[in-house]
Order: C-alpha cells, then sequence, then structure tokens
C-alpha cells in the first residue's frame, strides 16, 4: 500500500541470505508460492539494504494476505490521517484508500468465508457456467457434436482456417468440419469424474482420440520450442526481476485456426465447460454484442514438453489485478490435455486440495487423451487459492501436454 516501488525477497533467517520474489509497483499486489514459517521482507526498489516491512508465513495455510502498509498507524485514526494528508494526494490518495477498503473487507471475507480475498473489493462474480463438485466420485454428462476423428486427413485438407467472424459458427444441425474423418456417432459422450471439491478438479477420459492426440504431436515435431521459465515482477521503469527457475519444461502456441483438428477441440472443450464456441474465437458480426471486445476469452493452445528433471513447482494460473482494474479479468478455467503417458514422475499435483483421509497431494497420473479440467475462480468471483498446482519433476522418459487458458470476464 505504498506509493513507492518495493522489492520482495525471502528471507533465510533475521538479516541472512535472501532471493528476490518480486518487484512490485505502488499500491499493488503479487504473490509466491510458499509455506508456513517461511519470512519475508519487502525493500527500498534503489536501496535493498533499507527493510521496510519484515513478515512471516503463518501455520494457517488461508493465512496469505500480507500487507505493507506505511501510512496506517493501527489504533490511531488521527495519526494514519496526518500521515496521508502529509504524503498522498488525489489519484495516489484515492488508490491508497481502494486499496484498505479491499483489505478491510478481506478481513471480514475471511472471518465468514475460512478464506483470503485474493482479488480487489468489489469483484463480480464469473459470468461462465461453472460444473458442481459436491463429493468425491461424482459425474456429470454432457454431449457434443464434435465427435473423435478416427482417421487422419490428407494434409491438403489440413489447412488453416481463414474465415473469421459469424461465417465460423455452425448451426446444430450442420455438418461437422470433415465430418468423412469422424466417429460415425452423431454424438460424443464426456463424463466428469470429480476428483476435488476444494479445488474443484475433474477427470474426463478420451477427451482426445488417438488421431487428434497424432496430429498435435505432428505439429510439435515441427515447431521451435522455448524454454518456458516464469518470470517475476517488473517495476513500473521497467526494471526485470529476474527469471525464476520455478518451471524448466519447453512449450509453444498453437493458435486455433492452425487446423480443422484443433479448431474441432477448441469447439468440443467450449461444449465441455457449456459456454459458445465463439467465445473461444474473435468474434465479429455483431456476436455477443453484450461484450465489450471481440477478442477470444481464449488462449491460443500452449503445447508443453517436459524432458528428464524437467517441473513446474507449485503456482496458480491467476494473476493479480491493479486496484484501478474494473474488471480484474483473470484465467476462469484450465484444461490440460496429456498427450502421452508411461513417463516415470511427471504428475500433475494439487498439494493443497481439501479431504478428510490423507495429508497427501492429490495426484493425477498423464493418460494419453485424458482432460483435467480445474477452475482459477470461486463462484462469487474470489481466485480460489487452492487451484494451487505443479507438474512433478520428470525422472525417465518425456512428457507431452497442451494447456487451454479460458478467461473471465475478458481476456488480458
Amino acid at each position: 500500500m505504498s506509493k513507492e516501488p518495493v522489492r520482495l525477497f525471502w528471507e533465510a533467517s533475521v538479516g541472512g541470505a535472501r532471493s528476490l520474489i518480486d518487484v512490485l509497483d505502488p499500491f499493488s499486489a503479487g504473490g509466491t508460492a510458499t509455506f508456513p514459517t517461511h519470512s519475508f521482507i519487502f525493500t527500498a526498489l534503489k536501496d535493498e539494504s533499507k527493510v521496510l516491512h519484515r513478515f512471516t508465513v503463518g501455520s494457517n495455510s488461508n493465512d496469505n494476505v500480507y500487507a505493507y502498509d506505511p501510512y496506517h498507524i493501527e489504533g490511531d485514526s488521527k495519526k494514519t490521517e496526518d500521515n496521508l494528508k502529509r504524503e498522498l494526494e488525489g489519484e495516489e490518495l484515492e488508490s491508497y484508500r481502494k486499496l484498505r477498503k479491499s483489505y478491510r473487507f478481506g478481513k471480514l471475507y475471511k472471518n465468514f468465508t475460512g478464506r483470503s480475498y485474493l482479488v480487489n473489493y468489489p469483484r463480480s462474480q464469473p459470468s461462465h457456467f461453472m460444473w458442481r463438485a459436491d463429493h468425491f466420485n461424482q459425474t456429470h454428462w454432457i454431449t457434443t457434436r464434435e465427435t473423435h476423428f478416427l482417421s487422419m486427413p490428407p494434409k491438403e485438407k489440413l489447412s488453416r482456417i481463414t474465415a473469421r467472424g459469424r461465417s465460423r459458427a455452425l448451426r446444430e444441425d450442420e455438418p461437422r468440419l470433415l465430418l468423412e474423418y469422424r466417429s460415425s456417432e452423431p454424438l460424443l459422450n464426456m463424463t466428469l469424474k470429480v476428483l476435488s471439491c476444494a479445488p474443484r478438479a475433474f477427470e474426463i477420459k478420451n477427451f482426445l482420440s488417438p488421431i487428434e492426440v497424432q496430429h498435435m504431436l505432428q505439429i510439435a515435431s515441427g515447431e521451435d520450442l522455448s524454454l518456458s521459465q516464469t518470470g517475476i515482477g517488473g517495476s513500473e521503469d521497467g526494471e526485470d526481476a529476474g527469471v525464476a527457475g520455478t518451471r524448466t519444461s519447453y512449450n509453444s502456441w498453437l493458435k486455433r485456426e492452425r487446423s480443422p483438428i484443433l479448431d474441432a477441440i477448441y469447439r468440443r472443450a467450449a461444449d465441455l465447460l457449456r459456454i459458445d464456441e465463439a467465445l473461444l474465437r474473435d468474434r465479429g458480426d455483431g456476436e455477443h454484442p453484450n461484450l465489450d471486445s471481440d477478442i477470444s476469452l481464449a488462449e491460443q493452445l500452449q503445447l508443453v514438453h517436459y524432458g528428464k528433471e524437467q517441473e513446474y513447482q507449485a503456482h496458480h494460473d491467476f494473476g493479480y489485478n491493479s486496484i484501478d482494474d474494473p474488471w480484474q479479468a483473470q484465467r476462469y478455467s484450465t484444461i490440460l490435455l496429456y498427450l502421452n503417458e508411461g513417463m516415470k514422475g511427471g504428475a500433475t499435483v494439487f498439494p493443497r486440495w481439501v479431504n478428510a483421509e490423507t495429508f497427501d497431494a492429490l495426484k493425477v497420473i498423464p493418460e494419453i487423451g485424458k482432460a483435467v479440467l480445474f477452475y482459477s475462480q470461486l463462484p462469487d468471483g474470489n481466485m480460489d487459492d487452492l487451484s494451487q498446482h505443479e507438474a512433478q519433476k520428470l525422472f525417465d522418459g518425456e512428457k507431452w501436454l497442451t494447456n487451454l487458458w479460458v478467461w473471465d470476464p475478458a481476456y488480458e
């Protein structure tokens, strides 16, 4: 809650070794994956020896919002107001009061729900449908006309899609693209099985057919994969905080329009999420005029490859919005699509899932064609802290998968 940018460090001990976690802009927020008893410090941006605030993460896994407020004097409203009058004015004062109001609401929210409030107050409820997760192994069924590809179309039929806007839409009674290479069944049944209630996580077996997996791997063979390390922080003046070694895989990006098979996978994913496929592509011709933008709410498919000893340590798929952002657009759901199996290690892990039987993490083992769906948002619009997940280190073999992220209420 400072008008000055600050650095956030992890600290091994008071005055001991430290590691840079983030550089935070004025009146902003950030996050890090950590554990109880870990200690952190805020320092001045230009003078790392100047410690502004120190805190230690509590033993309660939901004690995860910590603030540096150089103006607030607990129990002395007069001194607090004097500080504000002396230090802040105009937009800075307005941003501070917004952030302070959100912080106070977060305390009430925590007392009522037991969860930390990880967004800025107020934030609207998600606009998309959300599957229920009332108990383990609960099942839901939904059908799609985007049936499996059972044979590979010739190369000339897999050219890029150039149509745009409403011309991309298919009526319910229209044949799907390249129907002659698909299953003869009119519908594909997709079964969602609840793996976890908190976070809401589901398994969908055989979401992809072997031919579709083959197609994606063929595309991968021609892609220039780059090291997908996770960057941390950055100040207003463009100073970079560095690159974290929490992610050591390689990735590339696949556009929906790359081929009719990828287009069909997006359409199938839209049916799985029970949202209009037009929301997962750039729109036009008056499609969804209620939205402020015609930009897709889905990111490009992220194609990821893990080799031996590579991993992605525990992280969230969401970020943190500016206090002045009225929409607070964030990733809403993640669909993981596994493209191979049989590796040693490499499980998708939810270390903080809530259950009454074990303290062990929930592990999802990759299987060819299987999808895992989980939500980064809660029904009330808060982010789901329990959606933290990791890709475990690979000890032998290799691992291929794709990520499909859908945003709410917009894609930024």
